[in-house]
């Protein structure tokens, strides 16, 4: 029971998942294309191998600034 109660709380407080280019279009309303012309603008990334992933927080604030 006490097990339960640990998971449940530790997965509230997980950070969110990294975000993939779709992930970023689909947020922002706007294409692969214009995803990949926004990094190149500044857009935070970060490369995982040959992957391409956001962090939902800097995504958020790179569009509020």
């Amino acid at each position: 029971m006490e097990d339960q109660k640990s998971t449940a709380q530790s997965e509230n407080h997980a950070p969110e998942a990294l975000w993939t280019m779709e992930d970023v279009a689909r947020y922002a309303r706007c294409s692969l294309r214009h995803v990949s012309k926004l990094r190149e603008q500044g857009l935070p990334y970060r490369k995982l191998g040959h992957l391409v992933r956001f962090s939902p927080e800097a995504v958020k604030r790179w569009f509020e600034d």
